[in-house]
């Protein structure tokens, strides 16, 4: 490989602050309004133009029941967004999930509530290095119109999602399965003019159950084969019309303040190892556009209800379920999920299922009391290990294979993120590294906030 070397490059530093969050995205945002409302002076660093990741840019509408009796908040700025949501006519609530919600909107409200909790926002920008100091993070070299700058920072927050700061600082990581391989990625989009009571009747006449009980119109494939569409698309398929490749995966949902429109999980897209990698996410954008007209397509020509609709949105980034995964002061393990193990520094609760897309399903968990059926996530699984002042939140924190698929979801992302920012104020007012802080204090903070914990 050619190299080439900069000689006596000036970069300049721009701002210090107390916390620099990496990564606007689902658990980003959170941990920068969390910071914010603590009264650190607190940067959020994000590539895209607006917050939300994954649920923004991505499309990935809506979040994931915990699967526990009403669905009770780990994070009370979760639940607040969402109750935002439902006050301005964006989002929904069913089935005691309040985050049924159209990703532009969603926008707008965690754009406020960072600015609102005295937080900056630093768009269009990039975090291209690291600059550290043995066990310390002094700076991150950031990329955007201005040229190539410095922030430095107390500490560090990387909710990139692929672990990007942890990458560049040169300190160890998982990824993938036993054999390397990342969860499939997938590319969603929103059609728009669909009539959906005439799509509905015509799923009902087929088969297709659970209308009427669940207010957010919702399909989705069983994996079993007996799905009532199957036999269009393998038909379908068998015309040349669609390929083998658009069987795996079909789920859509309604949004919320849009009555016409259904967003869609689909295409999916297959893993590989180093999903991150920027020539396979552009690949993946390119077929996944490809998919989305051949699908769409598809609709228009042959299902009820699709007649004049049209494409109203693609996603702006590739749905990226597993990359990177960070070495923690805790790893949480598949059996703490499968044991609903409990833990002092518990920052989250959950009962969501692993959710490996096109993996095993059949585990098997410990039999408890339905009061008792949940496990929580640690404080110390936000703690990079041998780094003092850096935390991870969201889908790259520390976490075997299996275990991170349950702790990908929203609502986990959200509160840990929430956790991040009062760790953030723990660590700065006692001059210590993440890994002394006391996780439950942090837990304690958060159920003052209002987190049902």
């Amino acid at each position: 490989m050619e190299y080439i070397k900069l000689d006596n490059k000036q970069i300049p530093i721009v701002e210090e602050y107390d916390v620099v969050v990496i990564g606007g995205g689902t658990s980003g945002a959170v941990a920068a309004i969390s910071s914010g409302r603590e009264n650190l002076k607190t940067l959020v660093i994000e590539h895209f133009g607006s917050l939300g990741g994954s649920q923004t840019m991505g499309l990935v509408t809506p979040m994931m029941h915990n699967h526990l009796e009403g669905n009770p908040y780990s994070s009370a700025i979760d639940e607040e967004i969402c109750d935002r949501m439902i006050e301005c006519g964006y989002g929904m609530e069913a089935r005691g999930n309040k985050g049924l919600f159209d990703p532009q909107m969603l926008k707008v409200i965690l754009e406020e509530m960072v600015i609102e909790s005295g937080s900056d926002i630093l768009y269009h920008t990039s975090v291209i290095d690291v600059i550290r100091d043995d066990n310390k993070i002094k700076a991150l070299l950031i990329h955007n119109k201005d040229g190539i700058t410095a922030i430095k920072a107390k500490c560090f927050i990387d909710c990139s999602g692929d672990a990007d700061v942890v990458k560049y600082a040169g300190l160890p990581f998982e990824s993938g399965d036993k054999d390397g391989i990342n969860q499939a990625v997938s590319l969603r989009f929103n059609m728009s003019n669909i009539n959906i009571d005439k799509f509905g009747d015509y799923l009902e006449s087929i088969g297709q159950k659970g209308r009427n009980e669940y207010p957010n119109f919702h399909t989705a494939v069983t994996r079993d084969g007996n799905w009532p569409m199957n036999t269009l698309f393998e038909q379908k398929c068998e015309e040349g019309i669609l390929n083998e490749d658009d069987l795996k995966y079909f789920q859509v949902f309604s949004v919320p303040g849009k009555p016409y429109d259904l967003s869609f999980n689909c295409p999916e897209l297959g893993g590989q190892k180093n999903v991150a990698d920027a020539k396979y996410l552009t690949n993946k954008q390119i077929q996944g556009k490809k998919a989305i007209i051949r699908l769409t397509k598809f609709l228009n020509e042959f299902v009820p209800g699709f007649e004049e609709a049209y494409i109203s949105d693609i996603a702006s980034m590739v749905g990226i379920r597993e990359s990177r995964r960070v070495i923690a002061e805790y790893q949480f393990k598949t059996q703490d999920v499968l044991g609903y193990i409990k833990f002092e520094d518990g920052i989250l609760q959950s009962n969501y299922p692993l959710d490996v897309h096109g993996g095993d399903d059949n585990f098997q968990y410990v039999e408890k009391d339905p009061s008792q059926a949940y496990f929580e996530l640690p404080y110390r699984s936000l703690v990079v290990k041998d780094i003092d002042n850096l935390l991870v939140a969201g889908r790259c924190i520390g976490a075997d294979f299996l275990a991170q698929s349950t702790i990908r979801v929203q609502q986990p992302c959200r509160a840990m993120g929430e956790a991040t920012g009062i760790a953030a104020k723990i660590a700065i007012q006692n001059n210590i590294p993440f890994r002394e802080v006391d996780g439950k204090l942090v837990r304690d903070r958060m159920k003052q906030r209002g987190a049902k914990l």
